[in-house]
């Protein structure tokens, strides 16, 4: 199952300039996560990934998504970027699932822009798109990151909203025709917004260590939970990791 991968590297991704302002440029690491999967009969269990992140000048990557810098300023970013989109199943992943079609990971291509302030953190707006033609849906996301200090710790509360299209939930979602059985009827997705709230907390460990330790959660819209194959109202994640400044 490759979706808690998705969330474990991107859960280290919040715009950079609501970080710390003296960042490496490499950091490689660990992370372990435990997240409640949303599909039925499917337990993911503890995963863990590496982390890999990147800060250039003009160039950064950032878990799953790398970007380039079109606009740059203190205060104001405007950046093209790609983002893998691991979603999906396969349908021996669940028994409930067997019959099923496999859904597959997918590339994304789109824009972000983020808004940052000493006082009130940073805003980022961003829009994406399937270029791989695996759902062919968009998705638009608003998210806010806050920094706040706490001796040698430091917080960083968020929350976004997403709005994805009914191509992409109908594809990762939706159950066709030919996939419907007794106890899983046809269910066509449509488009739907998703809140998650989050709190991501970092603490060094010597000069080039990092601990990170990470808790989120994600309001599934009912046009998710009236899937016969969604099984839960909501997704929790909690992560743990270890992270290494390389320079």
């Amino acid at each position: 199952m490759r979706i808690p991968t998705l969330i474990v590297l991107t859960a280290l991704a919040a715009p950079a300039m609501a970080q710390q302002p003296e960042q490496p440029r490499w950091t490689v690491g660990a992370l372990v996560l435990d997240r409640d999967a949303p599909y039925r009969q499917l337990d993911d269990g503890l995963l863990a990934v590496p982390l890999v992140r990147f800060e250039g000048e003009r160039a950064y990557l950032r878990g799953l998504r790398g970007g380039v810098r079109l606009v740059s300023s203190d205060t104001y970013e405007l950046a093209a970027f790609g983002q893998a989109r691991l979603d999906g199943y396969e349908s021996k992943d669940s028994p409930f699932l067997t019959g099923m079609a496999d859904r597959r990971a997918s590339l994304d291509l789109g824009l972000a822009s983020t808004w940052t302030s000493q006082t009130f953190g940073a805003l980022e707006l961003s829009v994406a798109a399937d270029v791989l033609d695996r759902s062919g849906g968009v998705e638009v996301a608003a998210g806010w990151t806050g920094l706040v200090r706490a001796g040698s710790w430091t917080f960083l509360p968020g929350a976004s909203v997403k709005w994805q299209d009914a191509s992409l939930l109908d594809y990762y979602y939706g159950v066709r025709g030919s996939e419907a059985i007794v106890g899983r009827p046809a269910y066509a997705a449509d488009s739907a917004v998703t809140p998650e709230v989050s709190v991501l907390a970092t603490r060094p460990l010597g000069e080039r260590w990092n601990l990170f330790a990470r808790v989120g959660h994600a309001w599934l819209p009912s046009e998710i939970t009236n899937s016969p194959i969604v099984d839960g109202s909501g997704s929790t994640s909690v992560l743990l990791g270890i992270g290494y400044a390389l320079d």
